[in-house]
């Protein structure tokens, strides 16, 4: 392990990370972590290989070419092939190896300054790839509720990401929010109770700590929720994401009148996005 990068990429990682399936902020904390472990990048050296087992005669010839100088080079310190890898793998991952270092180099140069600068970024290109439940999150950009039966997206390493969250010296409300995106319940309240009790806490920390209570399913936390989005509006009567919390609060304690009243509020405050069409959506469900 690198402890000033995080946790080593594990296999699926590295496989999502050649078949371009992971999320931006994850993409970007495991360029960091490439450049800085020799480890990983000669493992994502051989899935380059693997990943991609076909070789066309043209790369074969050029290979046994490169293997072949590489024997006249070393040839006083050969060291006996594993029967298992033809020499052409061997020169491929050698090569591959030296590649990565180069792409990497290319495309952190190229990308830099779409990379995540603070613990907030983090949190909201993950917000930009996942809705984790229904209720909403400050500043959270729409996307669709997706049912199914998994419960976490393959793509994310939440434990790669906490070491770039340490790098940026994330505060509570960031550190609750990460993990509530993780589910991880208890840990992300006790830290948003942190975030609350801070001086200048503003409506988006009560409103973080009513989803964390609400998405428990404990009913002594559902009366927390109500609470929290309560405060946030009390503070900033426009909060959006407040006021469509509290409409789903509502919802979940069989409140059905306050629930069509809190909605048509929220379409007062938001009557175009695409939240205002899922919020009206719920509304005709409860008057039918």
């Amino acid at each position: 392990m690198n402890r000033d990068y995080g946790e080593c990429l594990t296999d699926e990682t590295l496989t999502e990370y050649l078949e371009g399936g992971l999320d931006p902020a994850v993409k970007a904390a495991s360029e960091v972590h490439l450049v800085a472990c020799e480890d990983c990048r000669s493992q994502l050296a051989f899935f380059m290989h693997v990943l991609r087992a076909e070789v066309t005669p043209e790369e074969a010839n050029e290979l046994e070419r490169i293997g072949a100088k590489w024997d006249n080079k070393t040839a006083n310190k050969r060291i006996p092939e594993r029967r298992s890898f033809p020499r052409f793998v061997v020169a491929l991952t050698a090569i591959a190896a030296v590649l990565v270092i180069g792409l990497l180099s290319a495309w952190i140069i190229r990308t830099r300054s779409a990379e995540p600068k603070s613990a907030r970024e983090v949190v909201q290109l993950l917000l930009m790839q996942t809705r984790p439940f229904e209720s909403r999150m400050a500043e959270q950009p729409y996307r669709p509720i997706v049912r199914t039966r998994g419960s976490g997206d393959p793509g994310v390493s939440f434990p790669l990401l906490a070491g770039e969250m340490t790098r940026f010296s994330a505060n509570s409300h960031e550190m609750g929010r990460f993990y509530l995106l993780q589910k991880e319940f208890e840990r992300a309240i006790s830290y948003l109770e942190i975030a609350e009790r801070e001086t200048g806490a503003g409506a988006a920390v009560h409103n973080d700590l009513g989803v964390a209570y609400l998405e428990t399913g404990d009913r002594l936390a559902l009366d927390k929720a109500g609470e929290e989005f309560l405060h946030a509006l009390q503070q900033d009567k426009s909060f959006a994401a407040a006021a469509f919390n509290l409409a789903l609060f509502y919802e979940h304690t069989n409140a059905t009148s306050q629930a069509q009243v809190q909605w048509k509020r929220y379409l007062e405050l938001d009557s175009k996005s695409d939240w205002a069409m899922e919020a009206r959506g719920r509304l005709q469900g409860l008057s039918h």
